[in-house]
């Protein structure tokens, strides 16, 4: 009997053994350095000699209990009470293997977790130039404080739109996170079964409430509010204003009358407003802040949600004074919106519409005391297109991207981004005293107007490629037939999924 014991008893071990020596034999294969092994190699030894003492006691403690077990026949009331001691021992004893054992797994994790390449993290987004070189500051403090790495992708907008659905669909996900600025298609993701839930991430009394709504589907959050643009109106260089006696208008006759004939009566100026494009969203961004403009910020709402058809009359009006506009020569022709700054600081051009991400783009960037803004002229609103950071489903490192987008809804996070320009927080524990005095200014216009989604990302799908590319007609034929625009963009509409 206590043969057989000892036997199995030895098996075990050994088998814990070999185990454990597999597992230390595959960090040093992956690792191929020996000598950074040799404190770890050290403590594995001893405890080995612990555990070879620890089988030792308990086969002689099998022993006692096999001489007190053939004793059982003339056993006294003390010999039963050595065996039921014995017994104990051989319990302590076990334990004790036990113990050894997990500290020798410890161990080899230990090593393992020193020699393996770290995992490295891919995230995807739409930041390229000034943005995306913001944008890796804030991902190298998180490499130091985590010590994962993470490689940065910049994708344009239709590379983007496409790529990850098309991804997802085939069962890869490249990017274990993504920043997009489109809530539709993030819950057209969600609905397919191709996100993780961030509901548990991320602390929601510290967002907008609207900002999180739009990513909500099924009781759930889809996307962390990472980046905040605010489109608060039209850029300029104030000393070309100064320099050839411009005013802000205050109203809209002010603006369309007096400042824009101004600005086209200046020697060397091509037009008045520069016009960004490249995919479209530019000249989708200007042509919203006319609807918000002359139609109001519920206008906008109303298209977004369906109450009111892009084919009636007051959104007629709004895209008939902008074809008068383009006739007239106040919208140049449309280049890559990045471009356009340059040319409004050297008085090309006299005025862009754009996002409050432009102040991180040169020349503007290293010249912030000489750029200003003025909202659309008696505008009740301005729209808020909010960049989300979301995880595909099929992520291969699921708990390494869920610390990344932990961080990147931190207030910590988002202060870099703002100290550094051209961005918004969303996250609530950002202090004004963060921001530069320019973007400060944007931030607390957005304060005194109703800040409305972006239409063509609200409604996402076919209809934003759809609006895009009937501007871009817009603004190459002004004179083109208003009503087949509007009804194509009416037939093209689909209600927001959230």
């Amino acid at each position: 009997m206590a043969t057989k014991m000892e036997n199995v008893i030895t098996v075990l071990v050994l088998i814990a053994i070999i185990t454990s020596a597999g597992s230390l034999w595959y960090g040093l294969t992956v690792a191929g350095d020996v000598s950074t092994l040799t404190g770890s190699v050290a403590d594995l030894a001893g405890s080995v000699s612990d555990l070879t003492t620890s089988v030792a006691d308990v086969a002689t403690s099998v022993g006692d209990v096999a001489t007190s077990v053939a004793s059982l026949t003339t056993a006294t009331a003390a010999d039963l009470a050595d065996i039921t001691g014995d017994l104990s021992d051989i319990t302590g004893d076990l334990t004790t293997i036990t113990g050894n054992l997990t500290d020798i797994a410890d161990r080899v994790a230990a090593v393992e977790e020193t020699l393996l390449p770290a995992r490295t993290l891919t995230v995807f987004s739409l930041w390229s130039g000034a943005e995306e070189a913001n944008f890796l500051v804030a991902l190298e403090r998180f490499e130091n404080k985590t010590g994962i790495p993470v490689r940065h992708v910049g994708y344009d907008t239709l590379e983007l739109l496409i790529t990850i659905p098309t991804q997802l669909k085939a069962g890869v996900a490249i990017a274990d996170v993504v920043i997009a600025p489109w809530p539709s298609w993030i819950l057209n993701l969600a609905g397919e079964g191709y996100l993780r839930s961030v509901t548990e991430m991320i602390d929601t009394t510290k967002f907008p409430e609207p900002a999180l709504d739009v990513v909500t589907a099924q009781d759930e959050i889809w996307g962390v509010p990472f980046k905040v643009s605010g489109k608060p109106g039209f850029w300029y260089r104030k000393s070309f204003f100064t320099n050839n006696n411009l005013t802000v208008p205050t109203t809209f006759d002010e603006f369309n009358n007096t400042l824009l004939p101004a600005i086209q009566a200046i020697a060397g100026v091509q037009a008045p407003i520069a016009s960004g494009n490249g995919v479209g969203w530019p000249l989708s961004d200007t042509t919203e802040a006319f609807i918000i403009g002359l139609g109001g910020a519920q206008l906008q709402l109303d298209l977004i949600f369906g109450d009111t058809q892009f084919n009636s009359t007051e959104v007629k009006d709004v895209f008939v004074q902008l074809a008068t506009m383009l006739e007239a020569g106040y919208f140049s022709v449309p280049d890559d919106f990045d471009a356009q700054v340059a040319r409004v600081w050297d008085g090309i051009y006299g005025i862009y519409f754009q996002g409050s991400f432009i102040t991180a783009f040169e020349p503007f960037a290293s010249n912030l005391n000489d750029v200003g803004f003025f909202p659309f002229p008696g505008t009740d609103g301005a729209t808020g297109a909010v960049d989300y950071a979301i995880m595909p489903a099929l992520t291969s490192h699921p708990v390494e991207a869920q610390q990344l987008i932990e961080f990147l809804a931190s207030a910590e996070a988002q202060e870099i981004m703002v100290g550094l320009g051209g961005f918004l927080a969303a996250h609530s524990d950002v202090p004004d005293s963060a921001y530069s005095p320019i973007d400060l200014s944007v931030l607390q216009f957005l304060r005194t107007v109703t800040v409305v989604p972006d239409l063509d990302d609200a409604i996402g799908g076919d209809f934003q490629t759809t609006f895009w590319d009937q501007l871009k007609a817009l603004w190459v034929s002004p004179t083109m037939d208003l009503d087949t625009l509007l009804q194509t963009l009416q037939d093209s509409w689909s209600a927001p999924p959230f």
